[in-house]
């Protein structure tokens, strides 16, 4: 499923395109983190480049409920759904950070420098929610 939205992302019409991000926000928590990597980033990054910008400030959107998946993920095949069932800790792991900080901060920066001022807000909460979970 993840591969078919992935070949049409840049051509779907745009209500379609905002569906598609709503569903992978919703799917993220049960996936892992090499699907995540693999699959939903490369989607995403198509998208980031929308000439709508309601599509980009969605990327924007999605891109926070994807760091806050990346933050807590083991760089395995487990996922969110699966250790909060099982009780096990939500650590995160090295990889789960270098891929936020490598592919998802750097489109974000490029967001947050959008014209529209929707994009530019939520790009700018994206990209400071992983700043905040580094604080604390």
């Amino acid at each position: 499923m993840l591969c078919r939205f992935g070949k049409f992302a840049s051509h779907a019409p745009a209500l379609t395109k905002v569906h598609t991000l709503t569903y992978l926000q919703t799917l993220s928590p049960a996936l892992s983190l090499p699907v995540i990597a693999e699959s939903i980033l490369p989607i995403l990054q198509t998208l980031s480049g929308d000439q709508i910008p309601n599509i980009r400030f969605n990327v924007a959107k999605s891109y926070a409920v994807i760091i806050d998946s990346l933050k807590r993920l083991p760089d395995s095949n487990e996922t969110l759904i699966t250790m909060e069932k099982e009780g096990k800790p939500l650590k995160g792991s090295e990889r789960g950070d270098q891929i936020i900080r490598e592919e998802v901060l750097p489109t974000l920066e490029k967001l947050s420098n959008d014209e529209d001022v929707d994009v530019r807000f939520f790009a700018s909460s994206a990209a400071k929610s992983y700043g905040d979970a580094m604080q604390t």
